[in-house]
């Protein structure tokens, strides 16, 4: 998973491959604390691909020339996607480090055709049940009621079309429940929108509302006009070819009775 690499005058560096919805990645540090917690954190999720994009972590002066075709701070810590490289750039700990990779995926996956949604996937039958909702709606309660097993992911759901087929992956963005996710893809049953209620009940969608429903929970942080293009063309398609569905539910594992397969 590991290799020395030369870095002249900055010590050893090393690197580790990692793949998230199908997106393979090389990250590349000399900080030996945060290389040992990135490895830990994303230890199941090491399958990359032959030829991984590399991403530089902190690795001093930026390239000169053109500018960053995408480039995002958080924190004190900057993302900036060159057309040679990518580069992480004052990323102090783990959590700076995970929340440049969701920066980075939410706009990498508009050319793989998907999408980071806020929401919990969970594997029944060899299918993904992807539930969404305002904080509070139940997400967490979902998971927690689900064989931890079958939790692709508690908090952000990564989606994509793949042969005309919506496909969820695990992540390795956990929330409360802490699901370290699993590295497989499933096909998508369908998208839930959690509403609290006293009695379990499930209503269909039409394609306007499952949008209405997707959008407030879409991770996205380009303001880039062309690139919300995309996105909402992406997401307008997903809400015509993605069953959705209300799910008002009184928060106990009940709910999966009424649940389309």
């Amino acid at each position: 998973m590991s290799a020395a690499l030369a870095n002249s005058g900055r010590g050893p560096r090393q690197q580790f491959e990692l793949s998230i919805g199908g997106m393979s990645l090389r990250l590349q540090m000399s900080d030996t604390q945060l290389f040992g917690a990135a490895s830990a954190r994303y230890a199941a999720f090491t399958d990359a691909a032959a030829q991984p994009t590399t991403i530089a972590l902190n690795d001093g002066a930026a390239p000169e020339g053109a500018p960053a075709d995408f480039a995002y701070e958080f924190e004190g810590a900057a993302l900036r996607v060159f057309p040679s490289e990518i580069r992480f750039d004052g990323v102090r700990n783990q959590y700076a480090l995970d929340s440049l990779l969701r920066v980075l995926l939410s706009w990498k996956l508009l050319g793989g055709h998907g999408f980071l949604l806020h929401a919990a996937t969970v594997l029944r039958d060899r299918k993904a049940y992807i539930f969404t909702g305002r904080s509070g709606a139940g997400k967490s309660t979902v998971t927690s009621l689900s064989p931890e097993e079958s939790v692709l992911t508690d908090e952000i759901s990564l989606l994509r079309r793949e042969d005309g087929v919506w496909c969820a992956y695990g992540t390795p963005f956990w929330g409360e429940f802490r699901a370290a996710g699993s590295n497989i893809r499933a096909p998508v049953a369908g998208v839930f929108r959690l509403l609290q209620a006293a009695e379990n009940r499930v209503t269909a969608l039409r394609p306007v509302p499952i949008l209405r429903a997707l959008l407030p929970n879409v991770l996205f942080f380009s303001a880039e006009a062309e690139a919300n293009r995309r996105l909402l063309e992406i997401l307008s398609q997903a809400a015509t070819e993605i069953a959705g569905y209300d799910l008002a539910f009184r928060k106990n594992s009940a709910f999966w009775e009424g649940l389309p397969s």
